[in-house]
């Protein structure tokens, strides 16, 4: 992208008010070259849609709504306009948090954390109008609190091994569930797993090559997990100096640069640490405070210059200024009720 182009993003937010204001719907979000940022008018797509993701391949925006009886719906895109796509339905499983396509758009998948499933929907205007996949979960960890089922609460595609990456929040686990096969099945195996240390509870993960770097929310560490042998290789502290509140890290990117960052709503942070390929290891490199409370959510702009930090509580969108993919400074704030996700438009 050149430099003087603009990176829109699509900002998810709650509608019931639960943390932060209730929101209208979501709205579209500019970020110039040079930092200047527009925040268009709300749009209304139904309840709760706090997960959003935008198809590469089809530049359809996909959205969870994160309820009892969660759903998920399919929008066309044309500038600040939102129309339907598919007819949207039903997950069958409670609380959906996050949404994902498959690299050439035709599914989507839906991680229900409440629900302990991972659901599967296929994209069209003549879609099904539920799940025809819903994959359960069964598990448990030793934070009897938070560990007593399985909590979904991601899914990415690992696009070198045609699997999907769905991090367990749960039961220390990134699950693992075969692509190739779709779409007459989505076959998953628990022997497939990948297995954290306990109490971890991996929330949200990025792959770099043959390795996946998870955020894990509940001992508040970063791990480092080789995707071909299948086994965690190390953890360390997010922030070691930042004591825990309960409520942990969030999400986490990964730029160029090889700046890991992630979302700390113990310290309302935004977290650099640098991943080194060579070594595969994590060092803590900086963390910056955003300014506002509980960062859900975080995404870069497609130059990297800046990152966008979803501050849900405080009803707030921090941007802040990187360098070479390290955080320095926080450049403008922006007010938006209760901001729960940040997709990219590609």
């Amino acid at each position: 992208m050149a430099a003087t182009e603009t990176t829109r993003f699509w900002v998810g937010a709650s509608t019931l008010g639960a943390l932060g204001s209730p929101a209208r719907g979501i709205r579209p979000l500019d970020v110039a070259a040079d930092g200047a940022v527009t925040l268009g008018d709300p749009v209304e797509v139904g309840p709760n849609p706090m997960y959003l993701a935008v198809s590469e391949a089809t530049r359809v925006l996909g959205i969870v709504h994160e309820l009892a009886d969660g759903r998920v719906s399919t929008w066309t895109l044309d500038g600040d306009a939102v129309t339907p796509f598919g007819p949207g339905g039903g997950t069958g499983a409670g609380d959906p948090c996050f949404v994902a396509f498959d690299e050439s758009g035709s599914w989507i998948f839906a991680a229900n954390y409440s629900g302990g499933r991972l659901t599967a929907h296929p994209v069209a205007p003549d879609a099904p109008a539920d799940a025809v996949f819903s994959i359960p979960f069964t598990g448990s960890g030793p934070n009897h609190e938070r560990q007593a089922s399985s909590h979904p609460h991601q899914a990415v595609v690992d696009v070198a091994r045609a699997r999907l990456l769905v991090p367990d929040l749960g039961a220390d686990r990134i699950r693992v569930l075969g692509l190739a096969d779709l779409p007459v099945r989505l076959p998953h195996d628990d022997a497939d797993d990948l297995v954290l240390h306990a109490g971890a509870g991996p929330r949200h993960l990025v792959v770099t090559g043959d390795v996946a770097i998870v955020a894990n929310e509940l001992d508040r560490t970063a791990s480092v997990v080789d995707l071909v042998e299948g086994r965690e290789l190390a953890w360390l502290p997010v922030d070691a100096t930042v004591a825990a509140r309960g409520l942990g890290v969030s999400a986490i990117r990964l730029t160029s640069a090889g700046t890991v960052l992630v979302g700390d709503r113990d310290a309302d942070t935004l977290v650099a640490l640098r991943y080194d390929a060579d070594s595969r290891m994590l060092e803590h490199v900086a963390s910056i405070t955003t300014g506002g409370r509980h960062p859900r959510d975080l995404h870069v702009t497609h130059d990297e210059r800046f990152a966008l930090v979803a501050d849900q509580a405080s009803d707030s969108i921090a941007v802040v200024a990187l360098e070479q993919g390290v955080p320095v400074e926080v450049v403008e704030t922006l007010s938006t009720p209760a901001p729960a996700c940040l997709a990219r438009v590609a």
